[in-house]
């Protein structure tokens, strides 16, 4: 900025050689609006408070509205407040955002911006970077702003049935001779009333015509659990093809997530990808199965956050985590290719009680699919090919 100490000393100078009165009167002039604009531009910067809000997470597609607050909460008036936010180019181009306003003494403005969610991620919006200064342009100073805050894009989901996944495997629930609990939705009879019945259980018009209290009988029934096995390893991936192997794999994961939590079946996530939300990117190790829209939605934000690992075997992964399976959960594994490691550790499972599936998601053509095809149907598991989107439109007119 504009400094006046040269011309400070400069009027010094002159007063103190010619001894000029009127020189010494604009001397402590020009100190005076020294001092005055030092403390306007301290007490602004001071002064300034930011509040951004936004949604935390979003679908792919979707357009996210950014709101900036700036308040000035001083009785001074504020002439110019410089802010310029960083914004993720995935989401925004240019990829910032930037605006020049003046402020009243606690007057607040608002701005707003959009961000076109493309592509799946774990995004940080901002650092906001702000400036302000005097009416006569002596200072400018910075002001703090606050951290930087994230959005989460969840990746492509795809209905199940339109990847070619099994429609027959057994992702409902299963009646049972073993009652494991009972499904309320599958009333097969009323009986009498006994001490400790739920009262919701108690049918009132069947009391009625019978004149004493009858419960109602629920078929037994039993829940498979599922585990998604996604495999991130670039290291098992085609150089050429990682990057696009791996993200299809991911919306294969999320669509098999999806559909699960439509059927309320019990689904759980196991990855070598890393999660930046942690501390220190460390890998997701897993999820073990549950039930709800809360473990549906904490499953989509993790493969809309999670990233790929340098190097991580995914064969000894499933090795050293299937101790952590329910017993007799239907895994899918979506992985890259066929591999000897991969094979062994698919038989394990197998021959320890779990149905296995696999998609691979790095064949770039059926013809090199044919011969992991084979092998896999040898081996009584049953395997899918995803390559790329058209593969996914013919699937869609079916």
């Amino acid at each position: 900025m504009f400094s006046i100490v040269p011309f400070a000393l400069a009027i010094f100078l002159v007063a103190s050689m010619f001894r000029l009165a009127f020189m010494y009167h604009a001397l402590y002039l020009l100190a005076g609006v020294y001092l005055a604009a030092h403390f306007w531009s301290r007490r602004g910067a001071e002064s300034l408070e930011f509040r951004r809000q936004h949604p935390e997470r979003a679908f792919l597609g979707e357009i996210v509205r950014v709101q900036l607050d700036v308040r000035n909460r001083s009785l001074l008036p504020m002439p110019w407040v410089r802010i310029q936010e960083r914004l993720p180019l995935s989401l925004a181009a240019p990829a910032q955002f930037a605006r020049v306003v003046s402020l009243a003494p606690h007057e607040s403005t608002t701005f707003s911006y959009e961000l076109s969610c493309r592509q799946r991620g774990y995004y940080p919006i901002g650092p906001l970077s702000a400036w302000t200064g005097d009416l006569f342009g002596l200072f400018e100073r910075s002001a703090a702003c606050p951290i930087s805050r994230h959005l989460t894009v969840y990746p492509q989901i795809v209905a199940l049935e339109e990847l070619g996944l099994p429609s027959k495997s057994p992702f409902g629930h299963l009646r049972t001779r073993e009652p494991l609990y009972e499904d309320p939705a599958r009333v097969i009879g009323v009986r009498d009333y006994a001490s400790g019945d739920s009262l919701r259980k108690i049918n009132w018009k069947t009391s009625a015509a019978a004149g004493r209290l009858q419960v109602k009988k629920y078929e037994p029934a039993m829940t498979l659990q599922t585990v998604v096995l996604l495999n991130l390893s670039l290291a098992d991936y085609q150089r050429q093809h990682a990057y696009h192997g791996t993200e299809m794999g991911i919306v294969v994961a999320a669509s098999v997530v999806h559909h699960l939590g439509q059927l309320r079946q019990e689904v759980g996530l196991l990855t070598n990808g890393g999660d930046p939300a942690s501390a220190d990117n460390t890998p997701v190790t897993g999820v073990l199965p549950r039930k709800g829209r809360a473990q549906i939605v904490r499953l989509l934000e993790l493969l809309g956050r999670v990233q790929q690992p340098d190097h991580a075997p995914f064969a000894e992964l499933l090795g050293r985590e299937a101790i952590r399976f329910p017993w007799g959960a239907t895994l899918i594994v979506v992985t890259a290719q066929e591999t000897e490691e991969l094979l062994r550790a698919l038989i394990a499972l197998q021959r320890s009680g779990f149905p296995v599936t696999v998609v691979y998601d790095d064949y770039p053509s059926q013809f090199s699919f044919e011969r992991a095809e084979r092998r896999a149907a040898g081996l009584g598991i049953r395997c899918y090919r995803v390559w790329k989107e058209e593969d996914l439109n013919v699937w869609r007119r079916r």
